[in-house]
Order: C-alpha cells, then structure tokens, then sequence
C-alpha cells in the first residue's frame, strides 16, 4: 500500500467517523422532538 493511499483511506475513515456523528446528533435532536409531539398528541388520541 503506497503512502498516498494509506491517507486518502485515513481520510476517508475520519470523514465517515465525523459524518456518522453528525447523523446520531440529528437523530437525537429528532428524538426529542417526537417524544415532545407525541406528548401533545397523548390526549388527543384518547378521546373518542
């Protein structure tokens, strides 16, 4: 394995590292979102 492609791979690593933590940050912010929809929508569905 040559120089050059042993940094692009690390390259590549740390770019999906970082991007996957960008993504359970989002899914997280999401999250609390819902719970706090879900706790509006609650008395609403149990009406008739």
């Amino acid at each position: 394995m040559s120089h050059s492609q042993m940094l692009t791979t690390r390259r590549r690593k740390q770019k999906a590292k970082k991007y996957l933590a960008g993504v359970a940050k989002r899914a997280k912010k999401l999250r609390k979102q819902d719970v706090k929809m879900v706790g509006a929508d609650a008395p609403k569905k149990d009406l008739p």
